[in-house]
């Protein structure tokens, strides 16, 4: 009988995947994405931050565009540029420039999303994409014995299936 592969097969242990505390502003926590990804070396880069709080509980996630959205929200969300008949928002370059700095201070706790869904270590790889479609979700904690112990990201279920069809 085949071995049906379990979410910690796939899974990317906590401690090689990046996450921040809660009080990190958005300026650290593009930091640590961009320094996540350039020490990938051809991987993929994680497109999701979790956010833990003081006693290493999970508390949220955060997104690339959860970032774009903490920063651009009060230019790009302006009646101004809608009221003048502009399909989209044209920043001027002082004023974007500035304003994303400003708002780049705020802490991420204050644009994270929470986690409304988790996995097992020993649930079974078929759960985990069942979840992922069915809440359209790149990334799932994987929770055992209380702790976040890893994720597990489409990508690597991805290239799971992928070498699965491709081989001979």
């Amino acid at each position: 009988m085949p071995h049906e592969k379990k979410v910690k097969e796939l899974m990317i242990p906590l401690t090689d995947y990046p996450h921040i505390p809660y009080w990190f502003t958005i300026k650290q926590a593009i930091a640590i994405a961009k320094k996540a990804a350039l020490g990938l070396e051809g991987k993929a880069e994680p497109t999701t931050l979790l956010i833990f709080d003081e006693k290493y509980q999970l508390m949220g996630s955060l997104t690339m565009e959860d970032l774009i959205r903490g920063i651009e929200k009060k230019f790009a969300r302006s009646n101004h540029f809608m009221s003048k008949g502009m399909d989209t928002p044209v920043f001027f370059e002082g004023l974007f420039t500035e304003g994303v700095k400003v708002e780049a201070q705020k802490p991420v706790s204050e644009i994270m999303s929470p986690v409304k869904e988790t996995v097992d270590p020993d649930d079974s790889i078929i759960k985990a994409i069942y979840i992922m479609m069915e809440q359209n979700l790149q990334l799932l904690p994987v929770i055992g014995k209380g702790t976040v112990q890893g994720v597990i990201r489409l990508n690597e279920i991805f290239n799971e299936i992928a070498n699965l069809v491709m081989a001979d």
